[in-house]
């Protein structure tokens, strides 16, 4: 089999399956490249090149997992994000393209004295990316053992382990727990892209999502907005905790474009809060100064 002939079929293939597949050509490429150890730009110069056996039984079988709507990402076991690769796995969150804008919005406050906390990391994905592009030490924090597990490994890949702290716990708690030193010069920043679908929103979800991933890395209640809305009596309940600039920028589903400030606001009713727009012109992240 060439490698035109093997593109073809598993584009084929994955056009077959009753709910089709969104970009089966680009799917098949993708698979494909990875097979052969090789970036996707290769495989158009070498559509004649013939494949072994083993990368044709390895193709095969990736193209069988993505019929059944297992994710590109967690086949490959990783994902690219802001341009670098990401370990992802069933236990975390996929990294996706619209929580890039998050980072850029963070990395314009960010000083070199900022203190820098990312909330519920997941594959640590923002962390690990703000430790690469600022060059500042960074804590994160989940819940999960084996969320904070995968994102050690992503620290480790990218040689930025030495910048951050992982920490175990609820949300801010094993922060407070710590006991930092709070440098009054310095600001702080709180970054957190938690599960914000409501339970509605989850159940219509495609199969590749709501059968892939973590459920409890999704849902954020019945409206979503749960664990924001925890985040937020930590923080007011430990505002001591922190030096006199505090920012926090969270990413939301753009149905909460209006609901997201207005819990902010009850919180921290002197607060302004600024609502930025991902690059598909969507409401995605909250910005405030606290």
């Amino acid at each position: 089999m060439t490698i035109l002939e093997a593109l073809n079929w598993g584009k084929e293939q994955l056009k077959k399956d009753s709910e089709g597949t969104v970009s089966p050509m680009l799917d098949a490429q993708i698979l494909l490249a990875h097979c052969v150890l090789k970036p996707t730009s290769f495989l158009f110069g070498h559509f004649e090149d013939e494949l072994n056996s083993q990368v044709v039984d390895k193709y095969q079988r990736f193209i069988e997992r993505r019929k059944r709507k297992e994710p590109v990402s967690q086949i490959l076991g990783e994902k690219h994000f802001f341009g670098k690769p990401f370990l992802v796995s069933p236990n975390v969150l996929t990294p996706r393209p619209e929580t890039e804008r998050l980072i850029e919005i963070a990395l314009d406050l960010i000083t070199p004295e900022s203190i820098v906390i990312d909330v519920g990391t997941g594959s640590g994905a923002i962390g690990i990316t703000i430790a690469m592009e600022a060059k500042i030490p960074i804590i994160a924090t989940d819940i999960d053992p084996q969320a904070i597990s995968v994102a050690t490994h992503n620290a480790k890949n990218h040689n930025v382990e030495h910048l951050i702290s992982f920490l175990q716990g609820n949300l801010l708690e094993p922060y407070f727990a710590k006991n930092i030193h709070i440098n009054s010069n310095s600001n702080a920043i709180i970054l957190a892209n938690l599960p914000y679908l409501s339970i509605n929103q989850w159940m219509t979800l495609d199969p590749d999502v709501r059968d892939y991933e973590p459920k409890r890395a999704l849902v954020g209640g019945v409206d979503g907005l749960d664990y924001y809305d925890e985040l937020l009596q930590q923080i007011k309940s430990h505002r001591a905790f922190f030096p006199s600039e505090l920012y926090l920028i969270i990413e939301i589903d753009p149905s909460h474009h209006a609901s997201a400030p207005a819990l902010i606001m009850e919180h921290f009713p002197k607060t302004e809060v600024r609502v930025e727009d991902d690059l598909s012109a969507r409401a995605r992240v909250v910005i405030t100064k606290l």
